[in-house]
């Protein structure tokens, strides 16, 4: 019975090991939970951003194999795949029409309005295309290059 009584109170606390384990779950799931339920997720505003890079990259694509000018109409909240100056027959990449409609919270805040055609060689223009996508106080920007259409 005393060896029972002895076994029992070095055992009380717990070690160095399972307190780290424990903060490290409390951690990540505390950062799981905040950047999936933040109004202000920057990755949303990423998203967004590479998508839009890519739907423009697919219409400069088009316009150079159809030697069709082909475009992205852009408003606030969406935008829209366009052929020859009409909403395109043909849905965007990875969606179910052609036109896209922005995240939650994402707003195109310069560039809407606009539309961002490209001409059978790719040439969006004579001049620099800026768009800025925001979110909260972030934001995010997309320069199409004059004549080469280059997208960054």
């Amino acid at each position: 019975m005393r060896e029972a009584v002895l076994y029992l109170k070095k055992n009380k606390g717990v070690t160095i090991i399972e307190v780290i384990a424990v903060l490290l779950l409390i951690g990540i799931i505390g950062t799981v939970v905040i950047s999936r339920y933040s109004s202000t997720n920057p990755f949303k505003l990423v998203k967004e951003t590479e998508i839009l890079k890519g739907h423009l990259c697919h219409a400069r694509v088009r316009s150079m194999g159809d030697n069709v000018s082909w475009g992205i109409n852009i408003s606030t909240g969406s935008y829209t795949l366009e052929k020859d100056g009409l909403i395109a027959s043909f849905n965007l990449p990875g969606e179910d029409l052609p036109t896209h409609n922005l995240t939650d919270g994402v707003t195109v805040t310069t560039g809407a309005g606009s539309v961002v055609s490209f001409d059978e060689w790719g040439n969006p223009g004579p001049v620099d295309i800026t768009i800025i996508l925001t979110l909260g106080t972030e934001t995010r920007t997309i320069t199409i290059s004059q004549n080469t259409g280059f997208i960054q």
